[in-house]
């Protein structure tokens, strides 16, 4: 597991989950195709505000690491991040996070990710 996903798995883990079901304990996300993680993620790549926004959060999520310290002081502003990437692009981060390492979900986010980090200076 990259540096990368194991700061946004522990960002994950500790902050972004219970707020976004909170509301619905029932609620559990929704589980998509390597298909539809590329198309929610990658669709991002092609809107400036949510190019800005994914960086902003890659670049907080590398300070964080695997502080759970910095994790819980950074999670109103990666949950802000969040919000300005939308649903669509955070139901595709979760499942691509929850999927077997090697898993055609796993690549497709690998791939996603790569098409974004390239577009961050």
């Amino acid at each position: 597991m990259s540096k990368f996903y194991a700061a946004a798995a522990l960002v994950g883990v500790f902050l972004l989950a219970p707020a976004a079901y909170a509301a619905d304990d029932d609620k559990e996300p929704p589980k998509l195709s390597a298909a539809d993680i590329k198309k929610n993620l990658q669709a991002a790549a092609s809107d400036p505000a949510k190019v800005k926004a994914y960086c902003a959060m890659s670049k907080k999520m590398d300070e964080v690491g695997d502080d759970e310290k910095k994790a819980e002081a950074a999670g109103d502003e990666i949950d802000g991040y969040f919000k300005i990437l939308g649903e669509d692009f955070e139901n595709a981060w979760d499942s691509g996070q929850d999927s077997k390492d090697g898993s055609p979900e796993a690549n497709a986010m690998d791939e996603s990710v790569s098409l974004l980090d390239a577009k961050c200076k």
